[in-house]
């Protein structure tokens, strides 16, 4: 009987998850980060409603309606620049390797290098010239690197 309990402990007792996930809120940015105890890996995703940090390019979401290939952008009060321009960095980083989707305007992103954000309070894109800009707030976002690098996340605390 004894064995028969031993082997019925094993076999219903539930050992922890392989993956666990925890989300963590920081100045409104939310950070979710799972560890993989069998690869011992970490992974994370820094987002917000509107804004999504893959690597090291900001995707910021449009409008449904928007068209993005001629979108423009400036970082608080600078200067405004075409996502064309950037579009080299990201592909140089290895963003968007077959020219991806920045030109496909049925995506309704933009995507910003993440150098161009950091110590910003606000992102303004003009998705074209018939529509108004639209502000994305980033404020935060160095303080949620820095806190997410030290949750374990591989990214690069500022």
């Amino acid at each position: 009987m004894l064995p028969a309990m031993v082997l019925g402990f094993f076999l219903f007792t539930s050992s922890p998850p392989w993956t666990t996930t925890h989300v963590y809120s920081r100045q409104g940015w939310f950070v979710s980060v799972q560890h993989d105890r069998f690869s011992g890996k970490t992974a994370c995703r820094i987002t917000t409603d509107k804004v999504v940090l893959n690597r090291d390019t900001l995707l910021f979401k449009m409008g449904t309606d928007a068209l993005t290939a001629d979108a423009h952008f400036r970082v608080d009060n600078g200067p405004v620049k075409s996502v064309r321009e950037v579009l080299a960095l990201d592909e140089a980083r290895g963003f968007f390797p077959d020219r991806g989707w920045i030109e496909d305007p049925s995506e309704n992103r933009v995507a910003i290098p993440l150098s161009y954000a950091h110590h910003a309070d606000t992102v303004w894109i003009r998705a074209n010239s018939q529509t108004d800009p639209r502000g994305f707030k980033v404020r935060g976002l160095d303080y949620v690197l820095k806190s997410a690098a030290e949750l374990g996340c591989p990214v690069r605390a500022t």
